[in-house]
């Protein structure tokens, strides 16, 4: 199990994740402290939600049934309005939690293919990185930046083209997510990467490079130099 899967089996059901995910989060100290996350929050929603129930007063006289009514419905409503109270408490502490940004994911992936994002003079197989890049519905026009490394990988549950460019920079990362979109440009820095996902065609180019990397000049030459099919 990877930490995209794993993120998904804990959002689910976070108190019974499963033996699999059990294991990853092991020998995983983020997706463990995600873990942790989610049985906190799970643990506030259900303190808002045990709100007491009025007990029950004595009998009252018959002449003063329709005002013990009016007391009665008064107490339900003021119970049902702190029940209400409690789920939107929980949904706004649920919203307001640390949840997979597309950037987590993605960061994530890296994990999955280590040692090919490196400097080096060797370029990707033609025929490979042309499989690749057709799969992906897309292509690259003359001009652009060497391609080291193609593969086509699972992410999110689509089949993305995962390229290591060669760069006047070094060598960067770029994934084409077409059913990925943003509305602008998204700059992160976590675990040892920094990234920009731009908005590019139906959905979006990632560019990720080791920290201190300087991507502002080389995300935009990467996204222009992908076409869309």
């Amino acid at each position: 199990m990877d930490c995209l899967e794993f993120r998904r089996s804990a959002g689910a059901d976070p108190r019974h994740p499963g033996a699999a995910a059990i294991t990853h989060a092991e020998s995983c100290v983020r997706c463990a402290a995600y873990l942790r996350e989610l049985l906190a929050l799970d643990a506030r929603i259900l303190a808002a939600m045990q709100v007491p129930v009025p007990a029950a007063g004595p009998a009252r006289p018959a002449g003063r049934v329709g005002t013990h009514l009016v007391l009665a419905r008064g107490r339900w409503l003021a119970f049902a309005a702190s029940v209400i109270g409690g789920v939107l408490v929980g949904s706004l502490l649920w919203v307001g939690s640390p949840r997979p940004s597309l950037a987590d994911d993605l960061v994530a992936h890296m994990a999955h293919e280590p040692g090919v994002m490196i400097e080096t003079q060797a370029t990707a197989d033609p025929a490979e990185l042309a499989a690749v890049l057709a799969l992906g519905g897309i292509r690259l026009r003359p001009g652009a930046d060497r391609v080291s490394y193609a593969n086509t990988c699972w992410f999110r549950g689509d089949r993305v083209p995962h390229l290591v460019v060669q760069t006047d920079a070094g060598p960067v990362t770029v994934i084409v997510l077409r059913n990925e979109k943003v509305t602008s440009p998204v700059g992160f820095a976590e675990q040892g990467y920094v990234g920009t996902i731009l908005p590019a065609g139906p959905g979006s180019i990632a560019v990720l490079g080791p920290t201190g990397a300087d991507l502002a000049q080389v995300a935009g030459r990467v996204a222009a130099a992908v076409e869309w099919s």
